[in-house]
């Protein structure tokens, strides 16, 4: 009995400590690490020997491809946690990339991962994300929202080869998002303070957007796929008010693709995905 009392008053005294909680804001610098990965089946036009393999392609031949980007870039976030009562908060979160770097694009061969070409691009990434939170008690939240998500990928061949060409592909997706937020604390209340940052969302896409240079004036809309996002952050509070942390996150992107006809011929938006590492300095505040 007295065990029973003894988790009765630890539980009472849990909900009755985070009564307290502020909204907070905070901007973050970090970097960026994306991998993206593309899936599809290439036709040759012509006769090909690739220059990496020596691989030899004959004309019309069809080919299961595979391409890989894997780089990292300057990134900046931004946002907000705001009160709303006693069972709601809001939440709002902005992302950028600052300077995309340039990376090396590979083309493999799936049947045995030979380098078919190569190309140089880049990949920039703008988003940003609201949640109403529904508070089970302010340390534990149910969230439900929506993200939106504009990718711009660029690619273009050696210069050095004399033919330079630039294909540029932007992906613009929305997503309906349901997930879980721990958080310990509220932001810079008490000099000295901790505070932990936990959340997971998973988002189902009802928007989606593509368009490539390559083929003007065609848009996928394909909305077959699912977004997960995870983040984890570490604060110290300074001064009463300022917080500093770290935080890191991770974002899984997946896209089913598709195919239209152009001119002719075909035009694929092959199944992709794109990953995305980040992490960081943080700073939050709570000036009363």
């Amino acid at each position: 009995m007295k065990k029973i009392l003894s988790l009765a008053l630890i539980g009472v005294s849990l909900f009755a400590a985070d009564r307290n909680f502020d909204g907070y804001s905070y901007f973050a610098i970090g970097v960026e690490n994306f991998k993206y990965t593309e899936k599809f089946i290439y036709t040759f036009s012509g006769y090909y020997t690739s220059p990496y393999s020596g691989k030899t392609y004959p004309k019309n031949s069809e080919i299961a491809v595979k391409s890989k980007i894997n780089v990292s870039s300057p990134v900046y976030l931004s946002g907000s946690l705001i009160r709303l009562n006693n069972n709601f908060d809001l939440s709002m979160d902005f992302t950028s990339t600052l300077k995309p770097n340039t990376t090396t694009e590979e083309w493999l061969d799936r049947s045995d991962d030979s380098v078919i070409v190569k190309n140089y691009a880049t990949i920039m990434s703008n988003s940003m994300r609201f949640l109403l939170h529904y508070k089970l008690s302010n340390l534990h939240r149910l969230t439900t929202g929506f993200s939106y998500v504009l990718n711009t990928f660029k690619r273009f061949n050696d210069p050095d080869a004399g033919t330079t060409q630039l294909v540029e592909e932007t992906t613009a997706t929305a997503t309906f998002d349901l997930g879980y937020w721990f958080e310990s604390n509220t932001a810079g209340k008490n000099r000295n303070d901790l505070r932990f940052k936990y959340e997971i969302t998973f988002g189902i896409p009802f928007y989606e957007n593509v368009q490539n240079t390559a083929a003007p004036g065609i848009t996928f809309t394909n909305k077959a796929g699912f977004n997960l996002d995870t983040s984890v952050y570490f604060g110290y509070t300074v001064i009463r008010g300022l917080e500093v942390g770290l935080f890191s996150s991770y974002s899984y992107m997946y896209r089913d693709g598709g195919e239209k006809s152009y001119k002719g011929g075909k035009v694929i938006w092959p199944t992709n995905i794109t990953q995305a590492l980040r992490g960081g300095l943080q700073v939050s505040w709570k000036f009363d």
